[in-house]
């Protein structure tokens, strides 16, 4: 009897375990629930990259699938997952590298697949340069008022990256949109923005470092009843090289904007340079020579400083004979002969005036209108003369008329 008891109580034992067993096991089952995979999306990071290198492009993403408890995997977000490729011991070039991934802060959760498993990856030496910066303005600003010559800060860039990329990049810009830029009023009116870098042909060149990546604007707005444009002349003295003269001169800037009172600005039509010496010169001169402002009148932007370009040529002469002379002046009805129908025309200038000079467009011509000389003839004078010629010289220098003015 006994032993049946005994035998019983074994038997008892073994069902309770076997029954705290399953209570233990739908306990844990309930907490971190059943197995299971979840994927998500990561970015891939490139590690180990060897120093003076930079890979080329952009990396994918990729699809990293994740086995594990239901409620751990049940937020899971790509946060938790870094998907890497490794660089170590790489040089220049293309070539194809395995991806790995981790779990970080995940307990019981592993990695069961990466896709894609390999990806194509390029390394290129690190290059960077300095390019220029401007500020690309568009848009306008109201009828009164006018931009003035702006400037940027920094004027100059680092452009670093890919050694293919950086090549392409020829300057650096800073985006100024004038119809944003609210109620503009007089004074420096400063922007700041990021910069861009772009290629010979104006395109974006993407995939770079640009260091400082902002620059600041400084927008000049003035007040267009204060202001005036005007031409720049050159001035030149001395005397060239014996059997030269001074052909044409030119200024670069052409033209440059002043500012002043309305009444000043009103008697100035030109700004000149200070002087500019080509004695014993010839050929092509260039200098720079500062600009010569009226007392009341201000540069607007820019450099006093202009660069004057002065063109000396030699001299030559052209005789042009049997010129017809020509009656000027006569009033309705008058009858006017001439004493001497034709002279001859010897001109002297510059190889370039001379050789555009037309022998038709010279004229030779009296005045029967003005007084006559003290002889009684009228003086002959030349016409259709061009710019770069020196003298003209008539023969004969008068010439007898006989004007009667009644009907």
């Amino acid at each position: 009897m006994a032993k049946r008891n005994i035998g019983a109580m074994l038997f008892n034992s073994k069902i309770v375990s076997v029954l705290l067993a399953v209570l233990l096991w739908v306990y844990v089952i309930g907490i971190r629930g059943p197995d299971t995979t979840k994927s998500v999306e990561a970015q891939l990071i490139a590690v180990n990259v060897p120093q003076g290198y930079v890979l080329a492009g952009t990396l994918p993403t990729v699809t990293v699938t994740l086995a594990g408890p239901m409620n751990t995997l049940w937020n899971v977000t790509s946060g938790y997952v870094t998907p890497t490729v490794d660089f170590r011991g790489r040089s220049e070039g293309s070539f194809i590298a395995s991806v790995q991934a981790q779990v970080v802060g995940l307990t019981g959760v592993t990695v069961e697949a990466v896709d894609p498993k390999e990806v194509n990856v390029q390394l290129e030496r690190l290059e960077t340069m300095s390019v220029p910066v401007h500020a690309e303005v568009s848009g306008t600003l109201p009828l009164s008022l006018v931009l003035g010559t702006l400037r940027v800060e920094p004027e100059s860039i680092e452009v670093s990256g890919p050694g293919s990329l950086v090549s392409q990049v020829r300057e650096a810009a800073l985006v100024v949109a004038l119809d944003k830029l609210g109620t503009a009023v007089g004074g420096n009116l400063t922007v700041a923005g990021d910069v861009v870098a772009y290629d010979a042909r104006g395109n974006v060149v993407l995939g770079v470092l640009l260091s400082p990546r902002s620059a600041v604007a400084i927008l000049p707005i003035l007040d267009a009843a204060t202001l005036k444009t005007v031409p720049v002349i050159p001035s030149v003295i001395g005397h060239p090289m014996s059997g030269y003269v001074v052909a044409s001169g030119s200024c670069t800037p052409a033209i440059v904007m002043v500012t002043g009172t309305a009444a000043m600005l009103s008697r100035v039509q030109a700004i000149s340079t200070v002087a500019v010496d080509v004695s014993g010169e010839s050929g092509i001169v260039t200098k720079s020579a500062d600009l010569v402002l009226p007392p009341g009148v201000t540069l607007v932007a820019g450099s006093k400083t202009v660069s004057i370009r002065v063109v000396i040529e030699q001299v030559v002469v052209l005789a042009i004979p049997d010129v017809p002379i020509e009656v000027r002046g006569a009033g309705v009805g008058w009858r006017v002969t001439l004493g001497t129908t034709s002279a001859s025309v010897l001109i002297s200038g510059t190889t370039s005036a001379v050789m555009a000079l037309g022998a038709s467009q010279i004229k030779a011509y009296v005045d029967v209108s003005q007084p006559p000389l003290a002889d009684g003839s009228y003086a002959v004078s030349v016409g259709g003369l061009i710019e770069g010629v020196v003298s003209a010289t008539v023969t004969p220098p008068s010439v007898v008329v006989d004007v009667q003015k009644g009907p």
